[in-house]
């Protein structure tokens, strides 16, 4: 027990580690080669990762009566902080991309850092918080080859595409709430990063022919601000009180709403275009018909518009308040067809569209006397379309989740401090029905919450 909590301790400290060192994905995905690489399907924290990712209408009250995460996706919710939280996760991927023709398949495991965010409230008596952290958009890693028989030399082409980046946000927001309504933005800054290499190469039959490589690389850096509001509220439906325990029920339905306003990131761009030998340990060029650096350009992102509802359950006794079950739905949509363009370039995408539905039960956090009475269990799914529109036909997205939010015993029985240990388990798949591919993953993703009581004024010296 001693040392299981010395690791819970530890837990915040490693995960600061991992977002500070400079950690590479093994993800080798070639769907990451168009737009700006493969959105991070479930961009929230654990909790609501669990519940298919349902985020618009997830009220603070809905994490549970001892500690708190927080909705970072929707801003409003921030009024609702009510003690200091430091939130952090980490994502264990499992991918297996299954290729027809030729038959084949690919493994890749790797472990990313999710999301890492601090949240304050700046008066609980207004209802004001705010929060700042950081956490990854998109990822771009791969290394695809290529091999074509060319009838004009008679012979075959070798061609090895090779890609890495993607976009992080730092962001920082406030939010204010009222009995029935909230509102609040997050703004900040999208650092994002596209390096692709071509390297091509004759696969003569003659041994004794030899033509040297050419190698095209581009590597693009891009940056700007985001700005992104939100709504939430709540609609009481019907209450009802038990004369003898005092115990009060109460129906409710919440709503949200979020919207991110397109963005033109300024970018930097360097171009080479040279012939040599290129291996994966080696560069060797040998002349270089092309080199530009510090091009600048534009890299236009799309709007994206979420809304949702939630029915909960809330129950009230002489011990406090928790939502018993929460059931919700929400729907989220990004232009990227005619949003999205690339230094003036379109690319294979389209306009996507996202469902999510989740269902949390908390059978009795007061329940002292049975751990598992207070624990938190989530399901969710979420199903739609990829903004990557491959041969024009699309990618299919379709998942399960499941999860659990685990309250952490408290070391004193006296102080404020609580601890959550979220787990969120995702089971998909991406595909299309002209693609040669199709992508099957797994996520395992493990969110540490440590929320306290912080800024009271003594009233005793």
């Amino acid at each position: 027990m001693r040392l299981v909590k010395k690791i819970l301790r530890l837990t915040p400290f490693i995960g600061l580690f991992c977002f500070i060192a400079p950690l590479k994905a093994q993800i080798n995905s070639p769907f990451s080669r168009f737009g700006v690489g493969n959105e991070i399907y479930q961009s929230q924290n654990a909790a609501n990762q669990a519940m298919g990712g349902l985020t618009a209408a997830f009220t603070p009250n809905m994490y549970g009566t001892f500690g708190q995460s927080i909705n970072f996706n929707n801003p409003a919710s921030y009024g609702g902080i009510y003690m200091t939280t430091f939130d952090i996760g980490m994502n264990l991927t499992n991918n297996i991309l299954k290729r027809t023709t030729p038959a084949g398949k690919e493994k890749s495991t790797y472990l990313v850092p999710n999301y890492i965010v601090i949240g304050v409230p700046i008066s609980k008596a207004k209802k004001i918080g705010f929060a700042f952290g950081l956490r990854p958009l998109t990822q771009i890693n791969y290394s695809v080859n290529d091999i074509k028989y060319d009838t004009k030399i008679d012979d075959s082409i070798y061609t090895n595409y090779k890609g890495e980046g993607g976009i992080n946000q730092v962001f920082l927001g406030v939010g204010k709430s009222w009995k029935y309504l909230s509102i609040g933005m997050n703004t900040g800054y999208n650092l994002g990063r596209k390096k692709i290499d071509v390297v091509k190469a004759v696969l003569f039959d003659n041994d004794s022919t030899y033509f040297y490589q050419s190698l095209s690389s581009t590597n693009t850096s891009f940056g700007g601000v985001f700005l992104n509001l939100g709504l939430q509220g709540e609609v009481p439906l019907s209450s009802s009180s038990n004369s003898v325990t005092k115990d009060k029920t109460e129906y409710t339905l919440s709503y949200g709403a979020t919207y991110t306003l397109d963005q033109r990131l300024k970018g930097k761009q360097d171009s080479l275009r040279s012939i040599g030998t290129f291996t994966a340990s080696q560069e060797t060029p040998v002349d270089t018909a092309l080199f530009q650096k510090n091009v600048r350009g534009v890299v236009e992102l799309p709007s994206n518009i979420t809304a949702g509802i939630a029915l909960h359950k809330k129950i009230t006794t002489v011990r406090g308040s928790y939502d018993q079950w929460v059931i919700g739905v929400e729907m989220n949509q990004s232009n990227w067809k005619d949003g999205y363009r690339f230094y003036g370039k379109a690319d294979q995408v389209r306009n996507a569209r996202m469902f999510r539905a989740g269902v949390q039960f908390s059978p009795n956090p007061f329940a002292f006397e049975s751990y598992w009475s207070t624990v938190t269990y989530r399901f969710g799914l979420f199903s739609g379309n990829d903004y990557i529109n491959i041969n024009n036909s699309g990618l299919q997205v379709n998942g399960l989740t499941m999860g659990l939010g685990l309250p952490i015993r408290k070391y004193r029985s006296y102080d404020y401090q609580f601890t959550l240990l979220n787990l969120a388990l995702q089971v998909g798949r991406r595909s299309g029905a002209a693609s040669n591919f199709k992508e099957n993953f797994v996520q395992f993703t493990v969110g540490y919450s440590l929320s306290d009581v912080w800024f009271n004024k003594r009233k005793y010296d």
